[in-house]
């Protein structure tokens, strides 16, 4: 019985070590950590939650001897009419024509409230606890398997992410404190308040978050 035990616990350590060997949760983390002492808990609570979430998902999947992937088709096979991307049909069109004036309407209201305040910050987490909650349980629609990732737009990618932190640890080190900015040193965030400053602006990045949201459920 105890080598049974103890052979549980090393494989449950296994795989939560394995669970944050993923690139993602890492860099939750990481941000999680940087809002925090940056002075923004919220964030830094929204961030680590996550991170821990997803970890907690992959370490069990992996337990199971599941790989945590989504579901796919084989290639060499349609899918089913209904599910194919040419055949929208009438039904379709007006569906998602009340889904973007929806969506305009949320950000045009949103949009009115002022930055951080409670209001704005419920309403951005409840769309946002929806999304996480349909992507947890895979792709919307079966899809063809799309393979392995490209090695130059992976490296590509890598670069642009390393760049961005590179200059947003630089420009937050480089402030008269961690919550003081600076226009010598401007971090990203900084550098998004002239544009966030009018309603205009928060409307028009609330509208850019939420078509980001929606591709990326659809892949």
């Amino acid at each position: 019985m105890r080598t049974t035990g103890s052979q549980g616990r090393v494989h449950f350590a296994a795989s939560v070590g394995r669970a944050f060997q993923d690139p993602v949760i890492v860099c939750l983390l990481l941000a999680a950590f940087f809002d925090g002492i940056s002075g923004n808990p919220i964030h830094s609570t929204v961030l680590s939650s996550t991170a821990l979430a997803l970890a907690w998902d992959r370490s069990v999947r992996l337990r199971r001897g599941i790989e945590p992937v989504g579901m796919t088709a084989d290639p060499g096979t349609s899918l089913p009419k209904d599910m194919s991307a040419g055949d929208e049909g009438m039904p379709n069109t007006v569906l998602r024509a009340v889904v973007v004036a929806g969506a305009l309407m949320y950000a045009v209201v949103v949009g009115g409230f002022a930055r951080y305040s409670w209001p704005a910050t419920f309403a951005i987490l409840v769309p946002g606890a929806l999304a996480l909650g349909l992507a947890w349980r895979g792709p919307l629609h079966p899809r063809a398997d799309l393979g392995s990732l490209d090695p130059v737009g992976t490296v590509a990618w890598g670069a642009i992410v390393v760049a961005l932190s590179g200059w947003e640890l630089q420009a937050l080190f480089l402030q008269p404190s961690l919550t003081t900015d600076s226009y010598a040193h401007p971090t990203i965030s900084f550098l998004t308040d002239a544009a966030l400053a009018s309603h205009f602006g928060r409307t028009t990045a609330l509208m850019a978050w939420l078509a980001l949201g929606w591709f990326l459920l659809e892949r």
